[in-house]
């Protein structure tokens, strides 16, 4: 992977750009302080800003961290699995009529926890699915919003979930 185009400051944007990620996936990694993400230097109303000195050390951390490179491998069929059981149980519970909030966190933790094992795996079709698939998770707060995002999603993840079972693609309208 190439070093990013250094600069003097940086917002969300550019340093999801510098790492090859999503902006809801930096911004949640700010929101929940994981990965060793520092502090912005300033708060704008348009978000928050690092200067280059502050961000890039990290950035350059993340980088090696991934290694997004040739000895990056595809998924296991067990963890495509896993990720479709704990984002099965997180739909599951937030379609509970008296929701319990204390699970749904856990559950969502759980499922969340597993953004970065697939930001690391080799970025094939299933890879690439599954962190839209899981989007979400990372980008909303909201319970209701997040049940109709994932149902929203759930037919592309049982494709997955198919692919892992069978090790066959999923055939259009079957």
């Amino acid at each position: 992977m190439t070093t990013p185009a250094r600069r003097e400051l940086y917002g969300i944007a550019e340093i999801a750009d510098a790492l090859g990620q999503s902006r809801q996936l930096v911004t949640v990694w700010r929101r929940r302080r994981t990965r060793g993400m520092p502090e912005p230097d300033a708060e704008l109303a348009s978000g928050p800003v690092w200067r280059g000195a502050t961000i890039e050390p990290w950035i350059d951390d993340q980088i090696r961290l991934v290694g997004r490179d040739s000895s990056a491998v595809p998924l296991a069929p067990a963890t495509v699995q896993k990720i479709g059981r704990r984002l099965l149980r997180l739909v599951a519970l937030l379609l509970e009529e008296n929701r319990r909030p204390r699970l749904i966190q856990q559950a969502l933790r759980e499922a969340a926890d597993l953004v970065p094992e697939v930001e690391a795996a080799e970025q094939n079709a299933t890879a690439v699915a599954l962190l839209k698939v899981m989007a979400p998770l990372v980008a909303e707060e909201d319970p209701d919003v997040l049940l109709a995002a994932l149902v929203e999603r759930l037919p592309a993840l049982a494709g997955r979930l198919w692919e892992s079972l069978t090790g066959a693609d999923l055939v259009a309208g079957d």
